[in-house]
């Protein structure tokens, strides 16, 4: 018969709880301090005070104004329903130093089904460092052109799911993002995603944008997708002379898009023409292209990738074979 733990410690047998903070390796993190729940389906942010998954804040913005900066206290989302993402009406501005976001759900490719859907009004910055979000989808059905941004540096996203705005007028906007990285260094994504491809982007936007030395940011084994209806899409822009100083990396990453009858494939993957200043984008491991005409149209020079090919083809595009 197996030995249960509480027949050793007796406040266990009485009703006491062992919690994520006591056992903080359940969250991915060897210590946390106060861990803050949040459950969009059946949470309160009037009648609850977060302390416990039955009672849960309704949204992030409660639980993490409830964290205390640089006490590594974790929001954690325990859905318990419905989406599992909460219904964001603000703008929430992450600057507590080592405070992190992390889902309560499989841990999927996309979808998560643990996360934040931005309303009108809602936006997530990120302005400190030291975070870590971990399984987790930002989506949002309204038109909101940037939902996501990063300022802050090393800060840790696995398995987070950056769909941006699934809105076709968003989609029509050239000022559209699913992330904008601004300033922020040496952040890592690990197995994220980025974008969507339940929508038709039609004008020259971005899935992410880099601007103004946002530089050493490595993408582990990342997705980025899209749908368009027309070649001026990208999946990666540079904005400003410096959008990256020294390199960033994209390593085992897959870029892909979806066109009806593969009839307006996008020109490049990448738009490197502001990027004056000296800056490399390195392309490591496996990195390929799916129906994208190019990897960059004026400033390939700065994009660096191993040569496995020596075929005319653009280095990682796939191509059709000849199957007898």
């Amino acid at each position: 018969m197996t030995d249960k733990l509480r027949n050793h410690i007796p406040a266990l047998r009485y009703g006491a709880k062992i919690f994520p903070e006591d056992i903080a390796g359940l969250l991915g993190l060897p210590y946390v301090g106060s861990v803050i729940y949040v459950d969009a389906n059946s949470g309160s942010d009037s009648a609850n005070n977060g302390s416990a998954a039955d009672n849960a804040f309704a949204t992030v913005a409660a639980g993490y104004a409830a964290a205390t900066s640089g006490k590594h206290d974790t929001v954690l989302l325990v859905p318990s329903g419905g989406t599992g993402r909460t219904s964001e009406t603000t703008a929430i501005t992450w600057g507590k130093r080592f405070t992190h976001l992390v889902g309560n759900a499989a841990p999927t490719a996309q979808d998560v089904r643990a996360g934040i859907s931005f309303a009108t009004g809602g936006s997530l910055s990120i302005t400190e460092n030291g975070c870590l979000f971990k399984a987790l989808t930002f989506n949002g059905t309204a038109d909101i052109n940037v939902p996501v941004t990063i300022s802050g540096d090393y800060n840790s996203f696995i398995g987070v799911d950056f769909k941006g705005s699934l809105n076709a007028t968003t989609g029509d906007d050239t000022a559209a993002r699913a992330l904008y990285i601004n300033g922020a260094q040496e952040n890592y994504f690990g197995a994220c995603t980025f974008g969507a491809d339940t929508f038709d982007r039609s004008a020259a936007n971005a899935t992410i944008e880099f601007a103004s030395a946002a530089s050493r940011n490595v993408f582990d084994n990342c997705r980025l997708i899209m749908s368009t209806d027309a070649t001026t899409p990208v999946h990666v822009l540079f904005t400003g002379t410096s959008a990256i100083d020294r390199w960033i990396e994209f390593k085992d990453c897959l870029f892909y898009n979806f066109t009806a009858n593969d009839s307006a494939e996008p020109a490049a993957v990448m738009d490197l023409s502001a990027q004056t200043a000296t800056g490399h984008v390195l392309l490591t491991g496996v990195c390929s292209l799916h129906h994208i005409d190019n990897w960059e149209a004026t400033a390939s020079g700065r994009i660096s990738m191993s040569a496995w090919t020596a075929t005319t083809n653009a280095v990682g595009k796939m191509i059709n074979p000849v199957v007898d």
